[in-house]
């Protein structure tokens, strides 16, 4: 098995890199990439080069509104994390959070949801706004909770969804979907569209064609997506000379999502996956 989505503590993941790589290990898992939120810190904690791994992020940016992720795999981390360490200055960071908090305010108000206009913002994580505000309004209106019942309904069908009364346009705040292609060809990676069963507007409008010779590959394996429609993107790939990747996207136990993909060696002899170095190709 292979699994070329995880996440670790140093994004918002629960297991440390150390402890992710004793569990892959226990699990024969190989190859893998550790593709954290929007850098690669996890890559100066263990030398890569000695495991069979093939290094990775996972970076947000929009396309016509939408918030969507971007998987860069091949990267050297020590490029993005120079970009990630600029772009997420501490400054920045406040200053976006703040921008973020405010929207989403005026979103509630509009809707005429019940919170408390003295709520601090206190924290400048990135997403600590939309997360401050979710659990706010949570708290305080029933109608909201029977909508968005948790903050990854809130985030995907609310605040990133064009056709949703909680959209807030956040592409001031992130790298245009261009520039972040860019980052990863720049930092050697290969950018590949990931989960697209999560973005309801770009499925819906099939913005896919738009963007696919843009794209190195798309990641067609993930458990969002029925294995059905799993086979019928990677069809979609072979024809259009795109690469294909899979993963897990491992956070929690809690969401009782096993790590590792499995496929038929059919699949995996198809250059689709000629992507992945030779030497780690033999290894699953």
């Amino acid at each position: 098995m292979f699994d070329f989505h995880l996440h670790t503590t140093k994004s918002d993941g629960v297991l440390s890199v150390e402890e992710m790589l004793d569990t892959l290990h226990l699990s024969s898992i190989q190859p893998f990439s550790i593709t954290d939120h929007n850098h690669a810190l996890a890559y100066e904690c263990f030398d890569y080069h000695n495991y069979p791994c093939i290094p990775g992020t996972e970076i947000a940016t929009s396309y016509k509104g939408e918030i969507i992720e971007l998987l860069g795999f091949g990267i050297d981390p020590i490029v993005i994390n120079a970009w990630y360490r600029k772009f997420y200055s501490n400054d920045n960071l406040e200053r976006i959070e703040k921008i973020l908090f405010k929207r989403i305010q005026e979103c509630a108000e509009k809707q005429k949801y019940f919170f408390d206009e003295s709520l601090p913002l206190e924290c400048f994580e990135k997403g600590s706004s939309k997360k401050i505000m979710y659990q706010e309004l949570f708290r305080n209106n029933l109608e909201f909770a029977k909508i968005y019942p948790s903050y990854k309904s809130f985030f995907r069908k609310g605040l990133s969804n064009p056709d949703s009364p909680f959209f807030i346009h956040e592409a001031d705040t992130y790298l245009s979907f261009d520039e972040t292609i860019d980052l990863i060809h720049r930092a050697g990676g290969k950018a590949f569209l990931a989960h697209i069963f999560e973005y309801d507007a770009f499925r819906k409008n099939s913005y896919i064609e738009e963007v696919k010779d843009r794209l190195d590959g798309i990641e067609c394996f993930h458990p969002s997506i029925p294995m059905r429609e799993s086979i019928k993107l990677f069809k979609y790939c072979e024809e259009n000379h795109l690469y294909v990747s899979g993963g897990s996207d491992f956070h929690k136990p809690e969401r009782h999502i096993p790590f590792g993909v499995h496929l038929d060696r059919s699949l995996l002899l198809s250059s689709s996956f000629h992507w992945i170095p030779e030497y780690l190709r033999k290894l699953v």
